[in-house]
This record gives structure tokens, C-alpha cells and sequence, in this order.
């Protein structure tokens, strides 16, 4: 891409990267931990989910509350829905109704169809298809022009 000679001076040290960002590793007991509670935690719950459901179920009715709590996330989904989502949704809903559909829309594209489709419907009612409708507008017309030419000159 560059030149195999021009490479390392124009990238220089910016990505330059091999050396390790730290050399310490973690305690040998920490790396065995997650292995030995998962062992552990395995015929515990079996226990408490496979063979003894009832011990479970009694937890849950005499913790009632904290069981709701604990299982609804913390009512974190609620609040973030109540402070933000919800309000968020309301302003969304404001400028679409709002500023979209009436000022761009009712300016720009919908606006100007709708003053044509008005205007064409207006002109549809002078072609009625009788004769001396027709004469009276080419009449009128040449009237207009006449006029335009004396009153220019």
C-alpha cells in the first residue's frame, strides 16, 4: 500500500504494539476458583432444583419481596422505561406530528400536491364542453392580449 521500504517510517510508533501491555499475571489460586465453584455448585444445585423443589419454593414464599425484586432486575428496565423511553417517545411523537408532517410535509410535497389538485379541480369546471364557453374564454383571451399590447406600447 505504501512501499515495503516506506512502511515503518510512515506508520513511525503509532501502531506499534508489541510490547505487552503489562507482564503480571493473576494469582494461581484465582485461576483454579471459577473451576472449583462450578464443581461445587453442581450437586448443590441439583439438590435444590431436581430433588428437593419444595426447599426452593419455601425460599421464595418467605422472601416474597426481595424474590420480586431480585427477579425483575431491580425494576431497572421500569425506571429507564419511565425516565427516559417514555419521554423520549412523547418528543419523538411531538416533532413527527408536529414539525413533520405539517410544516415539511404541509410546505413541501404534500402541500404542493394538494394546491395543484385544488387548482386542476377549479380549471376542470370551466370545460363544461359547451361551444360558446369556449368562444367566451378564446374571446376573453384575445381581449387580454389586445389590451396587454396597447396598454405596453
Amino acid at each position: 500500500f505504501i512501499g515495503h521500504n516506506m512502511s515503518y517510517e510512515f506508520w513511525g510508533s503509532s501502531i506499534k504494539f508489541l510490547k505487552p501491555l503489562s507482564q503480571d499475571h493473576p494469582p494461581t489460586w484465582f485461576l483454579f476458583l471459577t473451576p472449583v465453584l462450578v464443581v461445587i455448585s453442581i450437586p448443590f444445585s441439583f439438590y435444590l432444583f431436581v430433588k428437593n423443589k419444595n426447599l426452593v419454593e419455601q425460599i421464595v414464599e418467605g422472601n416474597k419481596s426481595l424474590y420480586l425484586f431480585l427477579k425483575n432486575k431491580w425494576y431497572f428496565d421500569e425506571l429507564y422505561e419511565f425516565l427516559f423511553v417514555s419521554n423520549i417517545k412523547k418528543l419523538g411523537t411531538f416533532f413527527f406530528n408536529i414539525g413533520d408532517k405539517k410544516i415539511i410535509d404541509g410546505f413541501g410535497p404534500d402541500g404542493i400536491s394538494s394546491r395543484v389538485l385544488y387548482f386542476a379541480k377549479q380549471i376542470g369546471k370551466l370545460q363544461t364542453g359547451y361551444i360558446y364557453h369556449y368562444a367566451f374564454a378564446m374571446l376573453f383571451g384575445l381581449t387580454v392580449f389586445i389590451s396587454y399590447f396597447f396598454l405596453k406600447g
